[in-house]
């Protein structure tokens, strides 16, 4: 935590005497890009549209998982009644079928962990061109990133995540997604 702490201020130190004399003040500001996610609309929306996706996904897999367990019972019950081939013939396919079953719950989460990855990224780097742009006009020098632990205290008239907030909210309406 110390080293976190003296690399920061290290940081700084390089910034602040790396701006060229001429080159006006020195404006730091930052924001939180993991808030600006989970907050504004497109995050949201974005979360929404999972959850609905994952809904969906669970309630087929949710079908496939009730015929199993009818599979497994008939199994169980008639067994005693079965002559083996037959019920090595049930098992065989009881165990294949649990098998499918696996791979299709093991591939409906790497979708949606995939989904999830891409609309964040994309949303991140949208989010990010907002804070450039706001940086730009109101003549930041630096700005840094708050959630990722790099910064752990700020002036609360430098925080731009509430600014940058606004205006992707206003470019996602905007764009009709």
């Amino acid at each position: 935590m110390k080293h976190v702490k003296l690399s920061v201020l290290a940081l700084l130190a390089i910034l602040v005497f790396a701006v060229p004399a001429g080159a006006g003040e020195l404006k730091i500001g930052y924001a939180d890009l993991q808030k600006a996610l989970n907050t504004s609309e497109a995050g949201v929306n974005a979360k929404e549209s999972l959850k609905k996706e994952a809904d969906r996904l669970e309630k087929e897999l949710d079908a496939e998982q009730a015929v199993l367990k009818k599979m497994k019972e008939e199994i169980d019950k008639k067994k005693n009644v079965w002559n083996k081939d037959t019920l090595r013939a049930k098992e065989l396919d009881f165990s294949k079928q649990s098998q499918a079953f696996q791979k299709k719950y093991v591939d409906f989460n790497g979708k949606l962990n995939k989904i999830k990855r891409e609309k964040e990224s994309e949303i991140i780097d949208e989010l990010k061109e907002v804070v450039k742009e706001v940086a730009k006009e109101k003549g930041y020098t630096f700005v840094f990133e708050k959630s990722t632990g790099g910064l752990l205290l700020g002036p609360p008239e430098a925080d731009l995540t509430e600014e940058v907030i606004k205006r992707h909210n206003k470019r996602f309406r905007e764009s009709g997604k």
